[in-house]
This record gives C-alpha cells, structure tokens and sequence, in this order.
C-alpha cells in the first residue's frame, strides 16, 4: 500500500508538470520570431518608434532615430518584413493568445496578424528603394491575394509603390489590373502606377483610359497617376481637357493639376490657372 504523502507528493509534481506544459505550449507557438537588431533593440521596436513619431506635433528626433536604424539594418530586414506580411491569425493561435493574456507566469510579447502587416508597411516605407529585392517575393504575395481580412491586395500594391521607381519590373501587373471588376483593385493598381511613375509606355496608356473609367474615384486617381509622369504623359493631355468638366467631385481640379504638371501650354490653353 502506497504511503498517502508519496501519493500527494506525485499528484502535486504532476500538476506542476502540467501547468508547466501549459504554460510553455503558448510560448512556443506565440514567441517572436529571431530579428535583425540595431544597437540591441529589434527591428520590430525601431518600427514602432517611427511610426509612433510620425504625426503632427511627435519627436522627429526618435523618428529620425528609428529611420536610421531601419536603413542601417537595410535588406537585412527584408526576410523579417516579408514574414510579417505573410503572418496569418489561426483559430488556435487567436485562443493561446487569449488563453496567454489571463496568466501572469510567463510573459509572452504576441502580435496579431494585422500588428505584423503594419509593422511590414512601415519598413517597407523607410527603406524605400533600398527594399527592391523583395519585389519578386512582394509581386508574389500580391498575385495569390484571395479576399480574406489578410489578403488585402491594395496593401501589397501600395507597399510596392512605396519602393518608387526601382520597382518598375511591376507595373505590367498593374496595368493588367487597370481592368479588374473590382473597384477598389482597380483604383489601387492605378495608385501604384502613379506611385511608381516608371515605364511610361505601359503606363500611360492606360491612365489615359482610365480617366473614362465608369467610376469617378477611379477617373481621379488616373488623373492623380498621370500628373506623376509629368511631361512624359504629353499625349494625355487631349483627354485630360476633356475631362475638366467631368461631374464627378474632385476630379476638375486633380485634372487641372496634371495637366499643369505635363503640358504648361496646354494647360492655359484651355484656360487653366
């Protein structure tokens, strides 16, 4: 017969071990990725620094800190920022992550999905041209977008655009979906392009077309897109006058504006000032 306190003894140890199993399940699942550091402080920290300082009346010295230490880390970020693009939020990990937050024991620093994908857009903006060898990785993610909360294709195409002229290898995708049914794909591609303002023989073109577009946020954007282009979308400008009178709110003065910026002559011609 087994002594009550060896048997109290083991119950207690068990309990101890399962707690601790427990405990370490959602730390192995939720724990942070390894990332680049800057002066001992992880690329994700520098990220929220710059971000956090971005705003009318913040410090533009720790904005001006945290961008430095992102472009100091460089393409070195690029895998841990295309990761975070890429995090998606399983029904498992969304319970541990609650489950996390009502114990004390073990402190675990857990970023949802969407925290990961801002963090990606703010890196992806500071290192700007310095970030165009994940186009190929960016393009990628962008072309198998599915409609989901993370599949947003119209972050990815501004993530693109933010890298500026490097990435012009991506606008025959985005002239592609110039076209595409959906509005908001469409007005992004458009975006991009201007964004961008690379590959005018692509690109123009099909500004030019969508200053027709049955949309009139669409119309404004091409017409936004094409001032960016400047003088290298002159055979723009016969449609951009007749679209100074488009109805549709805004889109008059985004129209005088490009016309301005891409034919001078043109543009007082037909009475813009």
């Amino acid at each position: 017969m087994h002594n009550p306190a060896v048997r109290k003894t083991r119950r207690y140890l068990l309990v101890t071990l399962l707690i601790a199993v427990l405990g370490f399940a959602p730390w192995l699942l939720l724990r942070p990725d390894p990332e680049p550091t800057y002066q001992g402080k992880p690329l994700t920290d520098w990220c929220y620094q710059y971000a956090g300082n971005s705003f009318l009346d913040s410090n533009t010295e720790l904005q001006k800190q945290a961008e430095t230490a992102i472009r100091t880390i460089g393409t070195n970020a690029i895998p841990t920022l295309l990761r975070m693009l890429q995090a998606r939020d399983s029904k498992f990990k969304l319970m541990l992550m609650q489950l996390s937050q009502k114990q004390h024991v073990v402190n675990i620093n857990w970023k949802t999905a969407q925290i990961q994908h801002d963090i990606a857009r703010v890196g992806f903006s500071v290192l700007g041209s310095d970030g165009k060898s994940a186009v190929p990785a960016l393009l990628e993610i962008y072309c198998n977008c599915r409609p989901s909360p993370y599949d947003d294709r119209g972050n990815i195409a501004e993530i693109i655009a933010l890298i500026g002229p490097a990435v012009e290898d991506a606008v025959p995708r985005f002239v592609q979906d110039t076209t595409d049914t959906n509005l908001y794909i469409r007005w992004s591609a458009i975006s991009a392009l201007g964004r961008i303002h690379a590959r005018p023989d692509l690109a123009v073109p099909v500004l030019i077309r969508s200053l027709h577009d049955q949309d009139g946020i669409v119309r404004e954007e091409a017409a936004c897109s094409l001032a960016a282009f400047g003088n290298n979308a002159r055979s723009a400008a016969p449609e951009l006058i007749k679209t100074l009178t488009d109805p549709y709110p805004g889109i008059s003065n985004a129209v005088a504006y490009a016309l301005k910026k891409i034919d001078p002559a043109a543009a007082a011609q037909a009475g813009v000032k």
